[in-house]
């Protein structure tokens, strides 16, 4: 005597929805695909990094004439004082143009980075 076995149903691969059972399964999305390269983006970030690299060495440059020594070698008292006068001037000048030029460049910089993506909201 032979006996046939018989195969218990499939089990669906998904819970039951409302309306029934989803077939496939369902999966969870695939991540977004990365951004694409921009030439303005990064052109704009080329920018950013050039007024905060420029910014720095003006503003540099600017506290050497602030702080730094004069050499005044062959120049009478009044040439001597005239000269200090100017540089200290233009190193408070030039320290106060770097100083805007890093903080233009920081903005640029935070306008044009990327941002992470924000998750979807639920239901």
């Amino acid at each position: 005597m032979v006996r046939e076995h018989t195969r218990p149903a499939p089990r669906p691969l998904s819970p039951p929805a409302a309306h029934g059972y989803s077939y496939p399964p369902t999966m969870p999305s695939a991540p977004p695909p990365p951004p694409k390269p921009s030439l303005p983006r990064a052109a704009a970030l080329g920018l950013a990094g050039g007024l905060l690299l420029g910014g720095l060495g003006l503003f540099a440059a600017g506290l050497r004439g602030l702080f730094g020594t004069l050499e005044c070698t062959g120049l009478s008292g009044p040439e001597c004082e005239l000269l200090q006068q100017a540089t200290h001037e233009l190193g408070r000048f030039q320290s106060l143009a770097g100083g805007a030029l890093v903080a233009l460049g920081s903005a640029l910089f935070v306008l044009v980075r990327r941002r992470p993506p924000v998750p979807p909201q639920a239901p």
